[in-house]
């Protein structure tokens, strides 16, 4: 069963890039890029001096800050384990990360059915890339590409030079809202994963979960969060219609 979305009318999107527009050969594209990453970090400190230093990166993941950037956090982690100057250290992870990340395309492709819904969502609604925001704008603008799909379509994009928090943390999606001074009730997030998409629910914004599936559900949830959905890109395209306004 299928409530009605909500009388509000949808008047922003928040699109996810990771399974929503662009998928990966998840275990191929982790081992190439660790592999790559430890190899160009060796000269740095040795083998276990560089795992323990993206180890550090990982567990800033799983934090927020309210006065410095993702970037700035993870450049601090890692400088920190490796010895270094805040300085080199950020020298170091933004020359290793233009350096690799190009080299592994062969590891993504679009999904389908996204651009052709973005071509269209794009006439009638502002469109704000809400990706989990790891990587600088740069890398994330090459991912888009290699979805198929223009970044200039997006009228902003989360990256980890301007967020202070990653997903699930709600925090990340308050963040979007007070960045680009919009409603909650007037947003929804196209997303692909429950786990780090449906937090946004808890502040106020319309969540669709998109995938191949073969009709569209309600996600229950907890009272007090708005409603979400899992559905197909044809699914979202007829809901966001019959609440266009």
């Amino acid at each position: 069963m299928v409530s009605e979305p909500t009388t509000a009318p949808v008047r922003h999107l928040l699109v996810d890039l990771d399974g929503t527009l662009l998928g990966n050969r998840n275990l191929a594209l982790s081992y190439d890029f660790l592999s790559q990453t430890l190899s160009s970090l060796r000269i740095y400190g040795g083998f276990r001096k560089s795992a323990r230093a993206l180890l550090a990166i990982a567990g800033e993941l799983r934090k927020t800050s309210r006065d410095r950037t993702n970037d700035r956090r993870i450049v601090e982690a890692f400088s920190r384990r490796m010895n270094l100057s805040i300085e080199e250290g950020g020298r170091i992870l933004r020359e290793g990360v233009s350096a690799i990340f190009p080299t592994l395309e062969r590891h993504f492709y679009p999904i389908e059915g996204a651009r052709d819904f973005l071509e269209w969502a794009a006439k009638k609604y502002p469109l704000t890339l809400a990706t989990n925001p790891i990587w600088p704008p740069e890398i994330v603008e090459l991912r888009i590409r290699w979805a198929g799909i223009d970044p200039a379509i997006f009228r902003e994009i989360t990256h980890v030079r301007k967020m202070h928090a990653y997903k699930p943390s709600p925090e990340y999606f308050r963040e979007i809202l007070e960045q680009e001074n919009l409603k909650p009730e007037e947003c929804m997030l196209i997303g692909d994963k429950v786990k780090m998409d449906l937090p946004a629910s808890r502040v106020g914004i319309r969540v669709f979960i998109v995938g191949p599936y073969k009709k569209i559900m309600q996600i229950r949830q907890s009272s007090g969060h708005a409603p979400a959905w899992r559905g197909s890109y044809a699914d979202l395209r007829k809901m966001l219609e019959s609440v266009s306004g």
